[in-house]
Order: structure tokens, then sequence, then C-alpha cells
């Protein structure tokens, strides 16, 4: 696992070094797209269509947002309108045991810390499900299963992108272009990439010997790009 970890950063960064102009677009259209906020369900297939083409090592473009909206719209639809209502309810439930507290601090305190988990463990399976949701044409909620079974077999794994997602996301907001001209669209080439080696743990043998072309590049390709082939 730990060898694991440190390939799953090495590939995103270069992943997102690669297509670095390519997500800034896409990034920005994200933002655009989604202002009336009740687009986001549509902008958030668009991104990750490009993000799992990025994360699959396959040419990808501005293109692909807009295909992966026309594809993907009712069923991401779905996926959102079940984790707004998921986590409006359990925000609602921490809120109400945190002041049950006052009158039963034991009760109170247990209750409330087990919705925080619950609100938790809700995060980490976003980081499977939205990006499951443009690789495969199955139901929502196969995804939602297919994203608890890797969370629950992978949980500190998934924890350290939940992680680094949300630092991503801190230092977009704090710098405030960052939010616009790709924080984003980081954050989803993370999910993505990371959710492509996680699956390499359930696919065949042969998937992973070809899977280690991807690892030719080192550090060095940063500062002398002419000599990647």
């Amino acid at each position: 696992m730990p060898g694991q970890v440190r390939g799953i950063y090495k590939k995103w960064f270069w992943n997102t070094y690669d297509y670095l102009g390519t997500l800034i677009l896409v990034n920005i259209l994200w933002v655009l797209c989604s202002l009336p906020v009740i687009t986001l369900p549509m902008t958030m297939s668009g991104l990750f269509r490009v993000t799992n083409r990025i994360a699959a090592y396959e040419e990808t473009g501005v293109r692909d947002f807009f295909s992966g909206i026309r594809d993907n719209i009712w069923r991401s639809l779905r996926l959102c309108g079940a984790f707004a209502g998921v986590l409006l309810l359990l925000v609602i439930n921490i809120l109400f045991y945190l002041r049950m507290m006052t009158l039963w601090s034991w009760t109170g305190a247990i209750l409330s810390g087990a919705m925080i988990w619950l609100f938790m463990f809700v995060g980490l399976l976003g980081i499977y499900c939205f990006p499951l949701l443009g690789q495969r044409e199955t139901s929502t909620w196969q995804v939602i299963k297919t994203g608890m079974f890797l969370v629950l077999d992978n949980a500190r794994y998934s924890i350290g992108l939940l992680m680094v997602g949300l630092a991503i996301l801190m230092v977009s907001l704090l710098s405030g272009v960052g939010i616009l001209f790709g924080g984003v669209a980081a954050i989803g080439v993370l999910c993505s990439t990371g959710l492509r080696e996680i699956q390499k743990q359930y696919e065949t043998s042969e998937t992973d010997e070809a899977s280690h072309k991807e690892e030719a590049r080192g550090w060095r390709d940063l500062f002398r790009p002419w000599e990647y082939q």
C-alpha cells in the first residue's frame, strides 16, 4: 500500500501537468456552468468525463466536458440528489444531537459523534461515486454500492485521498483564483486517478502488467520534458 500511495500522487501530478491547459479551461467552464447551482449535477458529469479520460491516459478535450453532460445527466442528477438529501439529513441530525447534549450529555455526544462519522463516510463515498458514474453504464444505486465497497475495503487509502482533496480545495479557496483556474479540476483528476489505481487490485495480472508503462516518467522529466518518449 505505501508504494501504491506514492504512485497515485506521482501519477496525479503528471496527469495534471500534462493536461494543465485543458484542465484550466474545463475548470472555468465548470465554475461558469455551475453558477445557477441547480446545474451542478450536469457539470459534475462533464468534469469527470474529462478527468476519467486523463486518468486512463486517453486523449481528451473540452468537447468531452459537454459529451459527459449529455450522456450522464440523469444519472448524475439522481446521484447528486441522493448525496444532497443524505448530507442535509445528517447535518440536521448533528445539530439536533448537539443541542441534546445540554440535557443528556453522553447520549447527545455519542449520537452526534455517530452522525459526524457518517457524514465523513459520505464524503469518502463521493471520491469514488462521481468518477464511477462516468466509467460505467450502471444504475445510480449500483454506483453507490460499488463506492461503499471501495471505501470499506480501502479505508486508509480513501481517507488519504479525501484529506489531500480537502487541502487542494482549501488552498484554492484561500488563493482566490485557484478555485476558478484549476482547483476543482485538480481534485477531479485526483479522484479519477485514485479510483483507477485502486481498481487495479481487483483486475487481472495482464491489466497490471500493461500498466507498468505508465511508470516510465521520473521527476527529472519536469525539467527536461523533451527526453520523455
